[in-house]
């Protein structure tokens, strides 16, 4: 038992790190670098297209290894350990091993710049994946894509910024449910189920939060009424002023998009302090058991938010028993598996699916062509399919609800709503569908 509270703990840690750093929420550090970390020597690249021979082909990344947000690197750990399993078994992709080159940013944004100019200049990478964090890309972007045509796949965030606009960023793809679309489908839920309710938000006062706070107002329309809306900021050390704020407003349901530690605190605050028993919706970035952990079983029982993946619990599925082999394989261990390791898993399988689809000669024009080829691709640990375009650049627009129990577990049930192959500015709740979700992923 204390073995498996000591990996709640630390799995609580990288939680926040991934919702910290997905939505560019922080400060910039003082910007003070050291050294990069250090990594092993690419394969010298030949022809005409940087990162790629007949054996390999090169990725990069400017991620958090060590720093404030490191246990996050459990993140691209997983993503090497699937690619490493993909060279070991299917003999790379098209012939090719994947090498994935993992540069540690520490978050600050100045190293990021740096250490992507050592991938481009020195690694010699063929494309950017899944790097991590708004504030840290921002930095780079443009010298990545509109100085050096490297594509950017699958970027480590939901900020909309990233697939608002596929023509104004044709080499970047994002990864997350964006925030909008999450928020969206919460709100639309909430009208369908608690029609004419007043509903309270909390929210975090950047990206994550201000995105998140759009797409709610977007999903009640005018079904129920949004009457508090309570910015936070991340250096708040709680979130007790803001619950009771919106309760003194007169809200009868209550959404939070926050990080779990303030998230679970705020859900403690409502229900064991203030005996408020309202509906609470959150956002998927603490949809998961540790955030329960923080809340209180009894508290987080039957709050709800967003999910896309099965759950590590379900080992009846096929994704979820490979998962589970892989990280034992990889040394990292299936007590590991969580939310985060789902995640990786998911835009692994997604850059493994492009390479394969990829014409010959395997070029930079071609990696994007075939990204925005994927049709109806369902990774193994996905509920629901990708479907991308010259158009769409967004992977995730499809999502189910995820409920707490009594046990603090995460169980799937519906409704699921998706807004595939709808742009950010033409986000409405008329444009959500309804669909099915998998047999074996909602719980009896």
């Amino acid at each position: 038992m204390r073995r498996w509270y000591v990996l709640l703990i630390v799995g609580l840690i990288a939680v926040l790190g991934l919702a910290m750093a997905s939505c560019g929420e922080e400060e910039e550090e003082d910007g003070e670098e050291t050294p990069a970390a250090t990594e092993p020597e690419a394969t010298e690249p030949s022809g005409e297209t940087p990162g790629v021979t007949d054996t390999e082909v090169i990725l990069g990344t400017h991620t958090s290894l060590t720093g404030p947000i490191a246990a996050y690197s459990i993140i691209p750990q997983f993503t090497k350990a699937y690619f490493d399993y993909i060279n070991s078994t299917e003999g790379g992709v098209n012939g090719r091993q994947i090498t994935y080159i993992q540069k540690d940013d520490q978050y600050s944004p100045p190293l990021a710049v740096d250490l992507t100019r050592q991938l481009v200049e020195q690694e010699g990478i063929f494309a950017m994946f899944n790097a991590l964090g708004t504030p840290n890309h921002l930095q780079v972007i443009d010298y990545l894509t509109r100085d050096n045509d490297v594509p950017d796949m699958f970027v480590a965030t939901g900020a909309v910024e990233w697939v608002k606009d596929p023509a104004v960023r044709p080499l970047v793809f994002g990864s997350n449910p964006n925030y909008t679309g999450e928020g969206l489908l919460m709100g639309k839920y909430i009208a369908d189920t608690y029609p004419g309710q007043k509903v309270g938000v909390i929210y975090q006062n950047d990206d994550f939060g201000i995105d998140g706070l759009a797409g709610v107002e977007l999903g009640v329309a005018d079904k129920a009424e949004v009457v508090s809306s309570q910015p936070y900021e991340v250096t708040d050390p709680d979130l007790f002023a803001h619950v009771e704020r919106v309760r003194s407003d007169g809200a009868d349901v209550l959404v939070i998009f926050s990080t779990p530690l303030l998230l679970g605190n705020a859900v403690k605050h409502a229900r064991a302090d203030l005996g408020w028993d309202v509906p609470i919706f959150i956002s998927a970035v603490s949809m998961n058991e540790l955030t329960a952990l923080i809340g209180g079983l009894d508290n987080m029982e039957g709050v709800m938010g967003p999910v896309a993946t099965y759950t590590a619990q379900q080992t009846d599925n096929a994704g979820i028993q490979r998962h589970l082999e892989i990280l034992d394989a990889s040394g990292i261990g299936r007590e590991k598996a969580s939310v985060l390791t789902l995640y990786a898993q998911y835009v692994a399988e997604l850059m493994v699916e492009t390479l394969k689809r990829a014409e010959e000669p395997l070029t930079r024009e071609g990696l994007v062509a075939a990204a925005e080829s994927l049709q109806d691709f369902t990774c193994s640990v996905c509920l629901f399919p990708t479907t991308l375009g010259p158009d769409d650049h967004d992977p995730s627009q499809t999502a189910a609800f995820g409920v707490f129990t009594a046990e603090g577990k995460v169980v799937i049930e519906g409704p699921a709503y998706t807004w595939e192959g709808v742009s950010v500015a033409d986000l409405s709740a008329d444009v959500l569908q309804v669909v099915e979700v998998p047999a074996d992923a909602v719980s009896p």
